[in-house]
C-alpha cells in the first residue's frame, strides 16, 4: 500500500502550457535552497491571487488553508522524507556531536557560544552562491533542534537566520552580495530589533490599519532621524535591522555598527540564572540615508511581520529544548526515593511525562512534515503553518514549565540538575517570542480571508456558468433557505465524510482519519455559516481568532501525525507500534476540543455576540485601574 502510494503524482496545474508547481517525488529532495522563478513570483503574492492568477488549487498553495476549506489531497498522507541516506547520517552526525560539545561545554562551566564558530553555523543561513551552505528547511530543523539543547546559542543562529532569509528575498542584488556573504564568512553578526511596544506594531500590521505611535521617526534632509530604542535578541551583533515607523509606514533599515551604538550598548540579563542575553540598543538622533533601506519603502510592513511570524526553526528548537528536558526527567524520576517507591511509580508523574512527550511528539511532526512539503515544492505559502507552529511552540513550553514544576516540587530549587536554570530560558524564550494573541490574529485572519476569498470566487465562476444567480438580490425567502441549508450542514455529531481519508494510511490509524474528517467538515460548515450571517466583522472578533486557531492547530496537528506514525508503522520504525497509538490519543483529544471550541463559537454568534461585554468588563477594570468588584464580606450599611 505504502508503495502505491509514493507511486502516485499529484495533478500538475498549467495555465499557458507552464507548469507553476512541482510534481510529487517518491522523498523530498536533498538541499535546494532556491525555489523555481515561477514559485519566487508566486511567495510575493497573497494565496487569494496565486488561485486566481495561476489557477492553483488552494490545498496546494497552503496546507492549513485548504483544510479549512475541506480541501484534501491523498498525498498530504505521505510524509516527507530525504531521498539520500548518506545526507541523513551526515546531518544526524553533525547534530549528535553538537549537542554532545554543548552538554560537555556547561558541565565544565565554559562559554557554549565558542561553538558558534567551531562549527561555522552561521554558513548554514546562507544559500551556496553567496559563499554559504546549502541546507533545505529539513537540514535548518534538524540543525535547530540540536541547538535547543542551548537556547541562547538557537537565538543567535535565529536572528542570523532570519537577516538572511530577509536579505535573501528583498534585497537588491548588491546587498545580497556585500550582506550575504559576509554573513557567511562569519565577519557579519546581524540581529533584527523590535521597537519596546512590539505587540501594538504587530496588530497595526496584521490589519493594514498602522497608526502613528509615538515612538516614530522623521525625515531631515532626505535621511531618517530614528526617536526610538530596540531590544536586540543576540550576541554582541555588528549588524542591525531595524524597523522605524515614519508617518503611517514602518521601513527596513539595515544598520551597520558604528563607534556611538556601541557606547550606546547595553546588555540586560533577563533572569539571575538565564543564558539568552538581550541588548538595549538607544537609536535615539540616529541618522539614516535612504540608500540602506531593506526592499522598497514600501514592504516594510510584510518585512516587519514576516521577521515576528517566520518562527518554524523556534518550534524545531523547543522540539530539542524539550528533548533534553524529557531525558533529565526521566533520569531524576528514575533515581529518587520517596515513600520507598521510586518517583517514577507515581500515576500523576506518569501522566505529566505523558503530556510533555505527546506535546514534543506532535511539535516535532508537524515542523518536520510542513518543512518537507516546503522543501518538495508542494506547498507555497507557509505563513499560517509558520505561525501555528510558533503558537504550538510556545504553549509547549508554557506547559512544560507547569508539568516540570508538578514533577519535581520544591526539588525544583535545590536538585542538581539545574531545572531552575532550564525554567528560567523557558521563560525568557517566551518572553522574545511573539505574544499568543499576535498568532491568533494573524492565523485566523488569514484563513479567514482565503476562505471567503476562495467561495466567493467559486460563487462567480458558478454565476458565471449560468448554474446559480447572483445571491446578493434575491430576496428574504432565499437567504432564508441558503442559511437553513448551511445550518443544518453543522452536524456536530456526525459529519459526512468526502475524502475518506482513512484509505490512504495504514489501516490501524482509521478512527484517528475519522476524528480529522469531522473536524475539517465542522470548520467548513461553521465558516460557512458564520460568513454568510456576519460577513467581515468576525475576521476582528477575539473569541473568532482563538476558536478557529484551536481548529486550524488541530487540524495540521492531526494531519502530521497521521502521516508520520502511518510511515514509521509501515516501514518498521524503532517504536513505531507506540507512534501508531500516541497518534490516537492525540487526535482523539484534539477532535474533542475542536467540537467543543466550534460549538461554543457556533452558539456564541448564534444566539448573543458577546464580544462586546467581554470587551467591557476588560474596559472597566482599566478604567478602575484595578479589580472593581467589591469583597463578597463588605456590607452596604
Amino acid at each position: 500500500m505504502r508503495c502505491a502510494l509514493k507511486s502516485v503524482f499529484l495533478l500538475s496545474c498549467f495555465k499557458n502550457k507552464t507548469r507553476i508547481v512541482s510534481l510529487r517525488c517518491c522523498q523530498s529532495v536533498t538541499a535546494k535552497n532556491s525555489k523555481s522563478i515561477t514559485v519566487d513570483k508566486m511567495n510575493e503574492l497573497s494565496a487569494y491571487e496565486i488561485v486566481k492568477e495561476y489557477d492553483v488549487p488552494i490545498q496546494r498553495v497552503s496546507l492549513s488553508r485548504g483544510l479549512a476549506l475541506n480541501r484534501f489531497e491523498k498525498d498530504f498522507f505521505i510524509y516527507p522524507e530525504y531521498s539520500d541516506t548518506e545526507t541523513v547520517r551526515s546531518l544526524l552526525q553533525l547534530t549528535a556531536s553538537l549537542k554532545k560539545d554543548i552538554e560537555k561545554m556547561e558541565a565544565q562551566g565554559k562559554f557554549v557560544e565558542a561553538l558558534w564558530d567551531e562549527y561555522k553555523l552561521f554558513s548554514y543561513t546562507v544559500p551556496k552562491k553567496y559563499g554559504g551552505i546549502d541546507a533545505c528547511y529539513k537540514d535548518l530543523l534538524t540543525i535547530c533542534e540540536g541547538l535547543g539543547s542551548s537556547l541562547a546559542l538557537y537565538t543567535r543562529f535565529e536572528q542570523t537566520y532570519l537577516a538572511s532569509s530577509l536579505i535573501l528575498k528583498y534585497g537588491s542584488e548588491k546587498q545580497k552580495l556585500y550582506y550575504l556573504t559576509r554573513i557567511a564568512s562569519g565577519a557579519i553578526q546581524p540581529a533584527v530589533c523590535f521597537p519596546m511596544f512590539q505587540t501594538y506594531v504587530l496588530n497595526q500590521v496584521i490589519y493594514s490599519n498602522f497608526q502613528p505611535t509615538g515612538y516614530t521617526s522623521e525625515n531631515i534632509d532626505n535621511k531618517t532621524k530614528l526617536s526610538a530604542s530596540y531590544l536586540v535578541n543576540g550576541s554582541n551583533p555588528n549588524f542591525f535591522l531595524v524597523f522605524p515607523q515614519i508617518d503611517e509606514d514602518i521601513t527596513c533599515y539595515l544598520v551597520p555598527q558604528s563607534e556611538q551604538l556601541t557606547k550606546e550598548n547595553a546588555e540586560i540579563r533577563i533572569f539571575d540564572k538565564c543564558d539568552i542575553r538581550v541588548n538595549w540598543l538607544d537609536l535615539n538622533h540616529t541618522l539614516m540615508n535612504s540608500n540602506i533601506i531593506l526592499g522598497r519603502p514600501e514592504d516594510g510592513k510584510r518585512i516587519a511581520l514576516e521577521a515576528s511570524m517566520k518562527k518554524i526553526i523556534f518550534g524545531a528548537a523547543v522540539v530539542g529544548f524539550m528533548k533534553t528536558l524529557i531525558n533529565n526527567l526521566s533520569n531524576y524520576c528514575n533515581a529518587v526515593l520517596t515513600e520507598n517507591t521510586r518517583l517514577a511509580e507515581k500515576d500523576a508523574v506518569k501522566a505529566s511525562m505523558t503530556k510533555l512527550a505527546l506535546n514534543t511528539y506532535v511539535l516535532e511532526s508537524m515542523c518536520y512534515y510542513v518543512a518537507g512539503f516546503y522543501d518538495e515544492e508542494l506547498i507555497v505559502l507557509l505563513d499560517v503553518e509558520e505561525a501555528i507552529i510558533h503558537r504550538y511552540a510556545r504553549r509547549v513550553l508554557s506547559e512544560a514549565i507547569t508539568l516540570t514544576v508538578n514533577v519535581l516540587g520544591i526539588s525544583t530549587i535545590k536538585c542538581d540538575l539545574k531545572f531552575d536554570r532550564l525554567l528560567s530560558n523557558m521563560m525568557a524564550a517566551l518572553l522574545l517570542s511573539s505574544t499568543e494573541v499576535d498568532l491568533e490574529n494573524f492565523a485566523a485572519s488569514k484563513v479567514i480571508t482565503s476562505y471567503a476569498n476562495t467561495k466567493a470566487v467559486h460563487i462567480d465562476f458558478c454565476v458565471h456558468e449560468g448554474s446559480f444567480r447572483q445571491w446578493r438580490s434575491l430576496n428574504k425567502r432565499f437567504y432564508d433557505r441558503i442559511f437553513g441549508q448551511v445550518e443544518k450542514a453543522v452536524s456536530f455529531c456526525d459529519p459526512n465524510p468526502r475524502h475518506f481519508v482513512a484509505e490512504h494510511v495504514h489501516p490501524s490509524l482509521k478512527e484517528a482519519c475519522i476524528n480529522l474528517e469531522h473536524t475539517m467538515c465542522r470548520l467548513d460548515s461553521l465558516l460557512d455559516l458564520l460568513l454568510s450571517k456576519h460577513g467581515k466583522s468576525i475576521i476582528f472578533d477575539c473569541s473568532v481568532h482563538k476558536a478557529i486557531s484551536n481548529v486550524l492547530e488541530c487540524n495540521l496537528g492531526m494531519v502530521a501525525t497521521i502521516a508520520r506514525s502511518s510511515r514509521s508503522y509501515s516501514i518498521g520504525l524503532k517504536n513505531g507500534d507506540l507512534e501508531v497509538s500516541w497518534t490516537h490519543l492525540y487526535c482523539s483529544e484534539a477532535a474533542n476540543a475542536s467540537m467543543a471550541d466550534l460549538r461554543k463559537l457556533y452558539y456564541y454568534f448564534r444566539f448573543e455576540r458577546l464580544n462586546a461585554l467581554h470587551c467591557k468588563i476588560g474596559q472597566s477594570v482599566l478604567d478602575a485601574d484595578g479589580y472593581c468588584i467589591e469583597s463578597p464580606i463588605t456590607r452596604n450599611w
